[in-house]
């Protein structure tokens, strides 16, 4: 179960990187007036992180409860699947920041 959870991370991960670099990380690059504002995407990250953990009600902390065998099991809810999001959304920012130290961009 474990490692299951492990690759939903890493997938949403991925996700949320893709859809925010995809629909707007190229055009902050590319459009001069927007560069000042890049800082946004981590925002934007947050917030589709979020999204995309409530459309699916993904709760880490639910889960982590299930796996740990606590009792009683912490059920699943919107404060959890909040948390996971944001948690997602920094993920997002983080494999976005270990890809460009390690794969630079040519510019």
């Amino acid at each position: 179960m474990l490692g299951a959870l492990l690759v939903i991370l890493f997938l949403a991960f991925l996700v949320t990187e893709g859809l925010v670099e995809y629909f707007l990380g190229q055009l902050f690059d590319r459009i001069e007036k927007l560069k000042p504002y890049t800082w946004t995407l981590m925002y934007v990250s947050a917030i589709a992180g979020v999204g995309l953990a409530l459309y699916y009600k993904l709760d880490l902390i639910s889960l982590l409860s299930q796996y740990a065998q606590l009792d009683p099991v912490i059920e699943s809810g919107p404060v959890g699947q909040v948390l996971t999001g944001l948690a997602i959304g920094r993920g997002a920012n983080f494999v976005h920041d270990l890809i460009d130290r390690f794969f630079p961009s040519k510019k």
